[in-house]
């Protein structure tokens, strides 16, 4: 495995950098998420820039990046915050999804309007009773033709209520048995009729927003069906490397700017007449915590290097996840220690990491599954 960067890589990672210090700094990341404002110009930046169209292929309008130019920009991102990460990855995960298995006619609107910025796309999986047994979705479309019509509701929908979104929505247009047959991708506009969007109060992440969308017959034209109808489960996985990759980045990018946070408030603050940081107890941690980082960046670069490849990384994709999300939050909960009462008041970017760290293990999969897929790669079957 090739450790390098290439120039490009470097200048991309250089300009992911200033696009932060300019445009989404911690602080300013912090105040969108307590207004749970909508900001366009980290939207509006990231299309600018080329973001959006980045991982398709030049003869389709994208620039021929891979895993690894995506991880690069997901961690610079991430130092922000891990939301301001997910404005991006939230977006370009199911937009790739789509243009792999859409239609001519969704490629153009990928090509048009989700690389260029102007429209967003969100996803729809998770149920009042499915969440990590994702082929346990309840949520129906019965084929009437030329249309669906689609009843149900779906949780945790990470952006669904922004403007200028459709959501890809994951149904059972099938039997229930087998279980993982009878889904399909549909992508649904959520100012059809029968479509209501409701925000989920959330301890953090209100820059995107979680959302609960219901369903009450739906009228979905048989355009909108994204693959095969009844194999969407093949569509679902089909970028579910690349997803938790990216989303690792994400982490790493947070857990760095929060070792970093503490670090320098570690040095400038005084007790028993010398830095804080010079205490052994704390001086130890922190440097236990910068191992635990590069640690997780090593399994994440080398998921995305596997990627870029063309070789499967499903074991080393759910490591990366694994570490990743778990290292967040342990940075977040050292930072606390370290920052003390600076770091409980809530005007603190400590806080804002604290609260934005806690769900890193559940979401996008959680350690569980993780361990349950690292354990399955082992030959141990989990029950």
């Amino acid at each position: 495995m090739d450790f390098g960067l290439t120039d490009e890589q470097e200048m991309l990672r250089a300009t992911a950098r200033q696009f932060v210090a300019d445009v989404c700094p911690a602080e300013r990341a912090k105040e969108w998420d307590e207004e749970s404002a909508v900001p366009p110009e980290l939207f509006k930046g990231m299309a600018d820039l080329g973001w959006f169209s980045l991982p398709f292929a030049e003869t389709d309008g994208g620039d021929g990046g891979g895993p690894v130019e995506l991880i690069l920009i997901a961690e610079e991102l991430g130092r922000a915050s891990f939301d301001v990460a997910m404005c991006y990855i939230g977006v370009l995960i199911p937009g790739i999804t789509v243009f792999n298995w859409g239609s001519d006619e969704q490629r153009a609107f990928i090509r048009e309007h989700v690389m260029t910025g102007r429209q967003r796309l969100a996803v729809a999986v998770s149920e009042p009773d499915s969440g990590s047994d994702a082929a346990a979705l309840r949520t129906t479309a019965q084929d009437r033709g030329d249309h669906f019509l689609v009843n149900g509701q779906k949780m945790w929908c990470t952006g669904a209520g922004l403007p200028d979104t459709t959501i890809a929505t994951y149904v059972r247009t099938g039997p229930r048995e087998p279980k993982h047959e009878g889904i399909s991708l549909l992508l649904i506009d959520p100012q059809a009729e029968g479509v209501e969007v409701r925000r989920t109060p959330t301890l953090a992440r209100h820059i995107l927003g979680t959302n609960e969308v219901y369903l009450s017959d739906v009228v979905v034209p048989r355009d909108n069906l994204v693959g095969p109808q009844d194999k969407g489960w093949s569509v679902m996985l089909s970028n579910i490397e690349l997803e938790k990759v990216i989303i690792t980045g994400g982490y790493l990018g947070a857990a760095q700017a929060t070792l970093d946070e503490m670090l320098a408030f570690a040095k400038r603050r005084h007790a028993f007449g010398r830095p804080v940081g010079t205490f052994q107890a704390l001086a130890h941690a922190m440097a236990d915590l910068q191992v635990e980082i590069d640690s997780a960046r090593l399994l994440a670069y080398r998921a995305a290097w596997l990627l870029a490849q063309g070789q499967p990384c499903g074991r080393e994709g759910s490591m990366a996840k694994l570490k990743g999300s778990e290292t967040y939050v342990a940075a977040a909960r050292l930072g606390m220690q370290v920052c003390a009462g600076h770091g409980f008041s809530t005007e603190s970017v400590m806080s804002f990491r604290y609260r934005e760290s806690i769900v890193a293990t559940i979401s996008g999969g959680t350690s569980q599954i993780q361990r349950n897929g690292i354990a399955r790669s082992m030959g141990l079957r989990s029950y």
